[in-house]
């Protein structure tokens, strides 16, 4: 897929492939999703390619705050003040601790230095984690940001994924930002599971998204799903990687296999797509947390080693 891609008439997806920022067009510009540190200055290119000037950007969009989903969103909101970050209200205790913000900067430092290493960009920005990002408008279930001409952002709570992680649904365009709360996908059809919160939470969200039946679906890593039919096949399969993931931690469990060895095999299986530009100790440690996190719904308590 080229970028700038136009998703719709008023929704242009921007970024990379892997790190995926949404412009939408009302009578003001909102920017939906942040991506990494990396990818900000091809951003501003892409901006200019659609001769869409920073000074009509008015808001930022931030649906959960793990750093590869708002890292572009410092150097917009320092170069441009007015511009306002939108995002749950629950963000306010990650952006006033100091040791959440180093940990998040660090992560995208890391990143930065993946992507230059392999070619994919240049230069990145040279962030300093000192105040990291305002919370200008918090944002809960049934909030909603109008940008005018129709485009209204309707906001729902979609946690499993991260306890802050919310969806924005554009009704006019049928259409649901959701961010990573519908699973992990990477083209062609490999989906696993990315409920590093709470399993329950996650497969509730789940189901929420499809009670919505969105004709678009845009994920913050590999564009969008369109098509209702093509949108119902996805969340059934982002459904069913839980069930079968599920399956898979208990008989793993059940024949003799620790926390730990589960999590080595998971590592090596599911580290694709970009997953393979973070360290191998932090993919591990996120797989271990997936396991965890199943046995705990679950109910079976296993002692590590």
């Amino acid at each position: 897929m080229l970028l700038p891609f136009q998703v719709t008439k008023n929704i242009t997806l921007l970024g990379s492939e892997f790190f995926n920022l949404y412009l939408v067009k009302g009578e003001t510009y909102a920017v939906v999703e942040g991506g990494v540190s990396g990818i900000t200055y091809p951003f501003l290119e892409q901006l200019k390619q659609l001769n869409v000037s920073p000074e009509v950007i008015s808001h930022l969009v931030i649906l959960h705050s793990h750093f590869d989903h708002m890292m572009v969103f410092p150097t917009l909101k320092g170069r441009y003040p007015w511009m306002k970050i939108v995002t749950s209200d629950l963000n306010r205790a990650v952006f006033t601790s100091e040791r959440i913000v180093a940990k998040i900067f660090e992560a995208d430092r890391k990143i930065a230095l993946a992507l230059k290493e392999e070619g994919t960009i240049s230069d990145a920005p040279n962030l300093q984690p000192y105040g990291l990002l305002p919370l200008d408008i918090p944002v809960h279930e049934g909030s909603a940001l109008d940008l005018g001409k129709g485009m209204k952002m309707k906001f729902l709570e979609i946690p499993g994924h991260s306890p802050d992680c919310i969806g924005a649904f554009l009704e006019n365009e049928g259409l649901l930002f959701c961010s990573d709360g519908a699973g992990f996908y990477i083209p062609p059809n490999f989906f696993r599971p990315n409920y590093w919160y709470r399993l329950d939470d996650a497969e509730r969200s789940l189901d929420k998204i499809k009670e919505i039946d969105p004709e678009i679906l845009c994920r913050g890593h590999y564009g969008a799903a369109k098509g209702r039919e093509t949108v119902r096949r996805h969340l059934h399969m982002g459904r069913q990687c839980i069930e079968d993931f599920k399956v898979f931690a208990l008989e793993k469990i059940n024949s003799g296999c620790s926390v730990e060895e589960i999590a080595q095999d998971v590592t090596v299986r599911f580290s694709k797509g970009f997953l393979e530009l973070f360290p191998a100790e932090d993919n591990y440690r996120l797989w271990k947390l997936l396991v965890q996190r199943t046995l705990e719904h679950l109910g079976i308590e296993v002692e590590e080693r």
